[in-house]
């Protein structure tokens, strides 16, 4: 229905338009006939060019115009294409507006340039004055020839020679005349138009029309002279005939010569074709504004037409090109929405078809895709539900931050060991929630870690929650991703409270334990002298005296022994916190081996101290008490030797990764067993006959308040090797 439709309207314009030339040609003819009297049939062409092409012109302008109208209201629509349609469309007028414009400029000076040259007032003047010039030479012939005929007719008038007795001598008066003036044939008739006289010229044979003759010799009769021009082969014959007068005053018409005359030239011919020239200019002359108006109409129309035609194929090429946008910001739209089975047909063979495959393909691919992400997804969901559920069950806190310091997850046992709430810690800063009184050990060991974005760290934590004291064993790890970026933290740690109450009461037990064999071993010896003391006391023997003394004297040292053991106990129960402050280690390292290079010579202490060692917050005589006992203990270990170069040495190193010192005690002494190993740090544990094994107690003591590390291990290939580890 709808293309039906569409034909009707086309023809209705198409007979429209005819019409319209019809009437616009019609009315033009009656105004051109009015003003002028000219034939304007010859002429009719001319106009209707003319209206054809203002017709084609207007419609041109409204096809131009109504694109551009509907680009406008598109592009203030904001439609999909219609921004880069107007800058192609722009693009193609403007590559054709210019030399088009141009073109026109200059084909319609030439035009009118030309035009002006043929209707110029020079040109018309050279016609008329041709045309007078050919009238002039036309009459003046036309008078030489009329004249000689006129000269024959007095010769006759004269001589009287039309009388029938002297028609001999007419003949022969006629055949001079004819010879010496160039006639060609002569013919005399009389009053009554009898013919008299028939003379031809056998140089040039001429015969008359009888129409054309009657007609000359009706008009002489008259008394009027008259000639007819006849062109033939030989060339332009001039036919003229002259009345005979009578001899008398007033005299009648007695007869009529009649005559031809050969133009070879054909001059005559010439002249009746500038006549006809100059009738045929005045004529265009009228004409000389619509044939102006056609001929830059028709360059104007030319020119509009090359434009609409690149403002069409603008058009054409932009529909070509944003349809398929349009269609693919749809389907993009579609895909957005989850719409994987979206699909864009457009018939393009060109790179639009191939970008319109590649969306297909690109669709395909996305549809795939998206099948195994949720299958990923479905995995990693489960996975992380497993994993979920592991951090909800296990014992260890876990907290893990983003690489913008938010904490990210935070498991039951983390929040119920730090009295945090999970809901309430997800998505704030670490610093908000661990920057504070209660959680600033861990705080801080966070920021550390934090900032070197690097590396793992453990330490042990005290932290007061709640009033109660919590003892963490706290590990952070830096989180690193595929390129070795970091990505944030985790810190998993556990709650050693508990754990550390029991060891401190299974260590004190074995220390009851221990101590009270200790005490038991001096209280042996008492008893034996009490009871020998009362033995001999009894039996009163001679020998008394010195028996007395013997175990007085036992008696005196075992007590005295028990109250030094006593004395070491009490002042390893009651050691005193550190007294933190900045101190370079290295100098007190020095000052505690240079006072052992004086008391043993013997030995060769070496020192290998890095340069590079930080100020570290230690309580001073805390640590020289540490060195000390370590000296010691290496001097007593190398004493039981009989090796004969017995060597010490002394190495301190700044760990910039862990951001720790590490110092090294080295001795080639007898070393330390498997077992010994096991109770190294135990109070009451010595490797010496007359030691309290209370010496690497106090120093392991020590070196847990400054809250690092101390290992003993083996010396290869001999000796004993201590390890501190302290933080800065």
């Amino acid at each position: 229905m709808d293309k039906t439709e569409g034909k009707n309207q086309r023809w209705k314009a198409i007979i429209g338009l005819i019409l319209l030339i019809i009437i616009l040609t019609a009315i033009e003819v009656v105004i051109y006939q009015v003003r002028t009297q000219i034939n304007i049939a010859h002429n009719v062409l001319v106009l209707v060019a003319l209206n054809i092409n203002i017709i084609l012109l207007v419609v041109i302008i409204l096809m131009v115009l109504r694109n551009l109208v509907k680009l406008y209201f598109e592009r203030k629509q904001n439609m999909l294409g219609a921004k880069f349609r107007t800058k192609l469309i722009i693009s193609f007028v403007g590559l054709s507006l210019i030399p088009c414009v141009l073109l026109f400029l200059v084909a319609s000076n030439l035009i009118n340039t030309s035009i002006d040259n043929w209707f110029n007032a020079q040109n018309e003047e050279y016609l008329r004055k041709a045309m007078k010039v050919a009238q002039i030479y036309y009459n003046t012939e036309l008078g030489k020839v009329f004249g000689k005929s006129r000269e024959l007719g007095r010769i006759i008038k004269a001589k009287d020679l039309l009388q029938e007795s002297r028609r001999s001598e007419l003949l022969a008066g006629i055949q001079d005349m004819q010879q010496k003036f160039g006639f060609g044939t002569i013919k005399v008739f009389g009053a009554r138009g009898e013919e008299i006289i028939h003379l031809d010229n056998p140089k040039i044979p001429h015969r008359f029309l009888a129409t054309a003759l009657k007609e000359l010799v009706a008009r002489a009769l008259r008394g009027q002279e008259h000639s007819i021009v006849r062109k033939t082969e030989q060339g332009d014959f001039i036919e003229g005939a002259v009345p005979i007068f009578s001899r008398e005053k007033g005299g009648s018409i007695i007869g009529v010569l009649v005559f031809s005359h050969l133009d070879p030239h054909r001059l005559m011919e010439e002249i009746k074709d500038i006549k006809s020239a100059y009738e045929e200019y005045k004529q265009r002359k009228v004409f000389e504004t619509p044939i102006k108006s056609s001929y830059i109409i028709t360059f104007l129309l030319i020119t509009l037409l090359i434009i609409f035609s690149a403002t069409w194929f603008g058009f054409y090429l932009a529909r070509g090109i944003t349809i398929p946008i349009q269609k693919l910001a749809e389907g993009t739209r579609k895909v957005a929405l989850g719409n994987w089975d979206c699909k864009v047909t457009v018939q393009a063979d060109d790179e639009i078809g191939m970008l319109v495959n590649s969306f297909n393909n690109m669709t395909d691919e996305l549809k795939s895709t998206h099948r195994r992400l949720q299958t990923i997804n479905q995995e990693l969901d489960r996975r992380r539900d497993y994993i979920e559920t592991v951090l909800e069950n296990i014992a260890s806190g876990v907290v893990t931050i983003g690489q913008g310091g938010l904490i990210t997850t935070i498991n039951k046992a983390a929040a119920k060991i730090l009295r945090l709430s999970q809901q309430e810690v997800i998505g704030v800063p670490y610093q908000e929630i661990f920057n504070c009184s209660k959680l600033q050990g861990l705080y801080l060991l966070l920021a550390e870690v934090e900032e070197k974005k690097k590396g793992i760290c453990e330490k042990e934590v005290n932290l007061q929650i709640g009033g109660a004291s919590i003892h963490l064993l706290v590990s952070v790890s830096v989180l690193l991703d595929k390129e070795n970026q970091y990505s944030g933290l985790v810190c998993a740690f556990d709650d050693l409270t508990q754990l550390i109450k029991a060891q401190k009461v299974a260590a004190w037990q074995e220390v009851a334990r221990r101590l009270a064999h200790e005490i038991k071993n001096p209280l042996t010896p008492i008893q034996l002298c009490t009871q020998r003391l009362r033995k001999r006391f009894s039996e009163g023997g001679a020998d008394y005296r010195a028996v007395f003394d013997e175990c007085t004297e036992t008696i005196i040292q075992e007590v005295n022994d028990l109250k030094t053991m006593i004395d070491e106990f009490s002042q390893f129960a009651r050691l005193p916190l550190p007294n933190l402050r900045p101190e370079d280690l290295n100098h007190l390292i020095g000052t505690v081996i240079a006072r052992y290079q004086e008391m043993y010579p013997e030995i060769q202490i070496e020192q290998h101290l890095a340069s590079d060692l930080p100020l570290i917050n230690l309580d001073r005589e805390q640590i020289k008490r540490v060195f000390i006992n370590l000296f010691d203990n290496a001097i007593e270990a190398m004493a039981e030797i009989s090796r004969p170069e017995k060597k010490l040495t002394v190495v301190s190193i700044y760990d910039r990764i862990a951001s720790r010192v590490r110092v090294e005690v080295i001795d080639n002494g007898k070393g330390i067993t498997a077992e010994e190993k096991e109770n190294l740090f135990m109070p009451y544990v010595s490797t010496k006959r007359e030691g309290r094994g209370l010496g690497l107690a106090i120093v392991h003591r020590i070196i847990d308040d400054h809250n690092g590390q101390i290992i003993g291990e083996d010396n290869l290939p001999e000796g004993t090797k201590f390890i501190l580890l302290l933080p800065v």
